[in-house]
């Protein structure tokens, strides 16, 4: 018979530690940031530390703590030396996240190419607010074994997609109800040695109430962290805390 030494079960159920970075513009980050934090925690192991400051990323070791940084933020500018420690410390394999304005930040920067780069997809501006169906683009992939097929949220702004970049994945497409065109509102990238998973779905409470739409951002922490099984649930050690 075989037992485990209680160090290695406690090194199996040891949460994973997210730094939860928030903030900008156009969003009621007050009250979306404690909404999401909490209630992924209850659906996974993790925990979160909050900052509101990106001053943060001016230290070369912000991360270091971290098993995952999401970044859940819409500031228009930032300086060129701000945002050179998060694309290193991405490009150089710590997993990462981008919610909503995420992936339309710092475009006022000189280095906002790259962040789109390490977004996964670039884009500019966003449909009018508006109820819309997503849709799976694909339906294998563990991120999205329990997510419905046709999912609708009562209002969000539909980011248009320019441009995906190569080895961005697609999982989630919604066709506008404003002009009919297809946009890519989730995917999955490879940003040098890191995984990146990204949503633009998240603008209010509307969506970001969704139970499907907390375990989708549970998942795509999960999953960047090599924590996700091809099940969709999380591997031993790594559901909720009991």
């Amino acid at each position: 018979m075989f037992f485990c030494a209680p160090d290695a079960i406690d090194a199996a159920q040891k949460p994973l530690k997210a730094l939860f970075l928030t903030g900008g513009g156009y969003h009621d980050y007050e009250k979306l940031t404690p909404h999401l934090t909490t209630n992924i925690s209850q659906l996974v192991n993790v925990i979160f530390d909050v900052s509101f400051d990106l001053n943060l990323l001016k230290h070369e070791k912000f991360a270091d703590a971290y098993d995952v940084v999401v970044y859940d933020v819409c500031f228009d500018e930032a300086d060129s030396t701000l945002l050179e420690n998060p694309l290193k410390v991405a490009r150089n394999g710590k997993p990462t996240v981008m919610i909503n304005c995420a992936v339309h930040a710092f475009r006022r920067s000189d280095k906002v190419r790259e962040w789109e780069n390490c977004c996964g997809m670039r884009s500019k501006v966003h449909d009018p607010y508006h109820a819309f169906v997503i849709e799976k683009v694909n339906k294998t992939h563990p991120l999205l074994k329990n997510f419905p097929d046709h999912w609708e949220t009562p209002g969000d702004e539909l980011y248009q997609t320019i441009e995906m970049i190569e080895d961005a994945q697609p999982l989630l497409k919604v066709k506008s109800p404003y002009d009919g065109r297809e946009h890519i509102v989730c995917w999955t990238h490879n940003y040098g040695r890191g995984l990146v998973f990204a949503t633009t779905l998240g603008h209010d409470m509307k969506t970001a109430q969704s139970p499907d739409y907390l375990r989708l951002l549970a998942n795509g922490i999960l999953w960047t962290c090599d924590k996700l099984g091809n099940d969709g649930k999380p591997v031993h050690g790594f559901e909720a805390a009991k």
